[in-house]
């Protein structure tokens, strides 16, 4: 298994707004193809971010997953949406080691 992880840095008082977003639209249109491990808000350090965790099998089920999320009605524009919303995203690729409780 492959994990990545996923920072969006949101613009100020803009999070609950992505996040609602989220609930009411993307999560329906996300759980076809993405598994998500944890979705998680920061308390500390910058401010405004969002977390997510996402699980693969390997980096080849990523690109596949993520071809077919394009190709799903509405997801583009629901995208672009979102993007007016976060000024940053960052993308790290996790493989766990042996003493890590998820493999």
């Amino acid at each position: 298994m492959i994990y990545e992880l996923r920072v969006y840095t949101c613009y100020p008082g803009k999070m609950e707004l992505v996040l609602d977003m989220w609930k009411k639209e993307g999560k329906a249109m996300l759980e076809p193809y993405f598994k998500m491990v944890g979705q998680w808000t920061g308390t500390s350090g910058v401010c405004n971010q969002i977390y997510t965790l996402w699980e693969f099998r390997d980096l080849n089920h990523r690109e596949e997953a993520r071809n077919a999320l394009m190709q799903h009605p509405g997801f583009a524009d629901y995208l672009a949406r979102c993007r007016n919303y976060y000024s940053r995203q960052e993308t790290t690729f996790l493989s766990p080691t042996a003493l890590s409780p998820i493999k």
